[in-house]
């Protein structure tokens, strides 16, 4: 082993994004084989048991548990998207442990989440997962929570996941052994450009919304930026240099929606995160919303999800664990 190699901890919580955790550990690997040297070695690690199931239902088999490793120099977590505080708790216990005794920490995806748990983000720049961007501005206002695919920082990272994943090691690839060996990497990766963490999560956002139509777009942006106070489609009109009757055309004709029907589904969207993970009341979730009273929220909740915000929030409670966050890409608005 080479004497300068660093160690490095991936922390799998159940439920872990398979993807994201090969993303980060697959240029460590490419690094080692280009070089012809152990640059990284690494311990897959389970918090009681070592054998982690990930969100995609594959078992992982971790080398170690939490209380048989030693301190590595810097762990990379990964957790389910709902996570529960009970079952996290011995993970955040020991993630403070190890960054008081000088530990570097990497979060991805929903580990963001478990990581703030702990304090270690307060008053700090992270980022997330466009998914749980919402409830953590909500739950932990003394974060930043910002649009980047990652937040590099000096002892503490965070990163949104997926693709992302692979960008953030490589960002730590060029920094500790240069710009040529994490171009190598990436090549080796078939990855045709190197992203830092000043790219916006909206870099690609016709996978999200399937639409490249750029009017389209930021009048989508606009909408998720005005969630508490909608704006009026006359004023989003204007912002984006068209007219009411074009941009009703273009949302019709691309995304089978009026402007007004789509908007309303984003909120909707933003409030069935909130009824299913936040302790906020259903007055402050429709005013959040935009919607103004419980009554208008109940209505178009029902016509869209088929239950009513109360329910909504009892089944979330009533089930084992917070319920996921679905995926809306494409969805039928």
């Amino acid at each position: 082993m080479d004497k300068a190699s660093r160690h490095i901890a991936f922390l799998l919580l159940p439920g872990f994004s398979h993807y994201s955790f090969s993303a980060a550990l697959e240029p460590l690997r490419s690094a080692n084989i280009i070089t012809g040297r152990q640059h990284f070695t690494w311990t897959l690690v389970g918090t009681t048991d070592r054998q982690v199931t990930a969100s995609n239902g594959v078992t992982t088999l971790a080398d170690l548990t939490l209380d048989e490793l030693d301190t590595p120099d810097e762990v990379v977590l990964f957790a389910a998207t709902n996570a529960d505080p009970l079952t996290t708790a011995p993970a955040e216990k020991w993630l403070r442990f190890h960054y008081r005794q000088g530990g570097n920490i990497r979060a991805v995806s929903s580990g963001v989440m478990v990581l703030a748990r702990t304090g270690l983000l307060d008053n700090q720049r992270c980022a997330a997962h466009w998914e749980d961007t919402p409830r953590l501005r909500e739950t932990f206002p003394r974060l930043t929570v910002t649009d980047s695919i990652f937040e590099p920082g000096d002892r503490i990272s965070t990163c949104a996941g997926g693709a992302a994943s692979a960008h953030m090691m490589l960002a730590m690839l060029e920094h500790s052994l240069g710009p040529a060996l994490a171009l190598d990497v990436a090549t080796r990766m078939v990855i045709d450009r190197i992203r830092d963490g000043r790219d916006s999560l909206d870099v690609l956002p016709h996978i999200r919304y399937g639409t490249s139509n750029r009017l389209l777009l930021q009048a989508i942006a606009l909408m998720n930026d005005n969630i508490s106070e909608p704006l009026r489609i006359r004023e989003m009109a204007a912002k984006v240099g068209a007219s009411v009757r074009a941009l009703e055309r273009q949302f019709k004709s691309e995304l089978g929606a009026t402007p007004d029907r789509f908007y309303r589904r984003i909120r909707l969207s933003r409030a069935r995160q909130l009824l299913r993970y936040s302790d906020h009341s259903l007055v402050e979730v429709a005013a959040y919303c935009g919607f103004g009273n419980t009554q208008l929220l109940k209505k178009h909740y029902e016509t869209v999800y088929g239950t009513s915000p109360r329910a909504e929030r009892q089944r979330s409670r009533s089930a084992h664990g917070p319920a996921p966050i679905l995926h809306e890409v494409n969805a039928d608005y």
